[in-house]
């Protein structure tokens, strides 16, 4: 059996591409060892291991493999249950919505078993705001320095080795929670110092503050910072659980906080931690508020008409009929729709919002675009035009024979506003057309 997830590191300093990282883990006495070759009594496994990362059409768009030794003092001790072999795969992709397939397979005993992820979200990097990316959990993060010795270096990422967590799962008898996570986009600069804070706390699924760890100043080494910290979880009753980290540019007053979900099992249920996995749903957790907002640019007019008069009981019973008749596919248990729509609302919250609370960005132009059409297929983000003001130009190739949306920085305070599209119904400007037909403006041929 194969346990893998996914993290996403898009640090802008990447530019229009983000790594993404996929750890996994697999049962070592599952694998067929030999005895090494010489006089000791040790003896090896051999693995191989690949993702493929498929696109929103079923297409393979890119695939990355690895092989690797695994190591046992003996038959005996290969053969002992209990213990588990971690590694990581990583490629880069372009923003967008995949699945991937990680496979691995035993290079002795040809066995092969594989884990596939329905849905890998990779979103753009932030290039303005404060962003906390790459929250991964773990069993263990240590810091190994950037030359470790004996460590596989595939579990290394600026100086710590982590020991992934793919599920997020932690059974009642484990006692510490670790996490790695990237901080992007402070305000540095060499010639004085400057410093940040760090915040860390643990929600419970009704998003009260179950634990509050408080935090710590540190000064900044560069524009980003990796963010290594643990809690202790003994005695924790099971349930889901957020790790709720949030950093602050004590420079310029910037902000962002992740919320990282991980469960707590008995240890019954943690053999049965992949299939609970699936059915977890980030739409239970929502205020019935936000749950309004999910679908404001969605209702029609009458829709929102009758929403508006309803009493709470009333909009909740609303909401779910909407959702149960726009689910995209009703054969499974999950609203993948839904899930994706949650994913789109956080995002743009997170990056677009102007007012210190984070949570005003889906009323915004582009909140307002990537909440209706998702994630970009490709950007062209223009910071110093010639003829106007900065602008970014998102294009979707694969929305009938291809749409763009202009936005336009006219303050220059990073708010950028619609300007022009080739969307029927959008906001279309004769001014920027002709710009575009007489070549000033570049839009990549469309």
């Amino acid at each position: 059996m194969v346990y893998a997830g996914y993290t996403v590191y898009n640090n802008p300093e990447y530019d229009s591409i983000s790594l993404v990282e996929f750890p996994f883990s697999i049962r070592r006495h599952q694998l067929e060892f030999v005895p090494r070759e010489g006089e000791d009594s040790t003896c090896l496994a051999r693995v191989f291991a690949q993702v493929d990362l498929i696109d929103a059409q079923g297409r393979q768009t890119d695939s990355t493999g690895t092989y690797f030794s695994v190591r046992a003092a003996g038959p005996g001790e290969a053969a002992r249950k209990g213990f588990r072999v971690f590694n990581n795969l990583s490629l880069f992709a372009g923003p967008g919505v995949y699945s991937a397939r990680v496979t691995v397979i035993d290079a002795i005993s040809k066995s092969k078993g594989e884990s596939f992820l329905r849905r890998v979200l990779v979103p753009p990097p932030a290039r303005k705001a404060v962003a906390i990316s790459g929250v991964r959990l773990a069993y263990d993060v240590d810091y190994v320095g950037d030359q470790p010795e004996g460590a596989n270096r595939r579990l290394v990422r600026n100086g710590y080795r982590i020991i992934p967590n793919p599920l997020s799962v932690y059974g009642t008898d484990d006692s510490v929670v670790f996490f790695y996570g990237e901080v992007y986009n402070l305000a540095f600069s060499g010639d004085h110092p400057s410093t940040y804070r760090l915040s860390l706390a643990a929600a419970a699924a009704d998003s009260v503050t179950y634990r509050d760890f408080g935090g710590r100043v540190a000064e900044k080494p560069g524009a980003s910072v990796a963010v290594a910290e643990s809690f202790e979880i003994r005695g924790w009753p099971t349930g889901l659980y957020f790790v709720q980290l949030a950093v602050t540019d004590l420079e310029t007053g910037a902000a962002d906080t992740s919320y990282t979900p991980f469960r707590i099992l008995s240890p019954a249920d943690v053999l049965v931690a992949a299939a609970q996995a699936e059915i977890f749903d980030p739409y239970d957790t929502l205020s019935l508020e936000i749950k309004e907002h999910l679908v404001a640019y969605h209702l029609t007019p009458a829709q929102k008409s009758t929403l508006s008069g309803l009493t709470d009981q009333g909009k909740e019973n609303f909401l779910e009929q909407y959702w149960r008749e726009h689910d995209e596919y009703p054969s499974t248990p999950e609203i993948e729709n839904r899930r994706e729509l949650v994913e789109r609302f956080e995002y743009a919250n997170r990056i677009f919002s102007t007012n210190v609370d984070r949570d005003n960005g889906w009323m915004s132009d582009c909140g307002r675009i990537w909440m209706v059409f998702g994630p970009y297929d490709q950007i062209n983000d223009v910071p110093a035009p010639r003829l106007v003001s900065p602008y970014q130009v998102w294009y979707y190739h694969e929305i009938k024979e291809g749409k763009f949306f202009i936005f336009e920085d006219k303050r220059g305070d990073h708010d950028y506003r619609l300007v022009h599209s080739n969307v029927y119904g959008e906001i279309y400007s004769r001014e920027w057309q002709l710009k575009i037909q007489e070549g000033y403006i570049d839009i990549g041929g469309f």
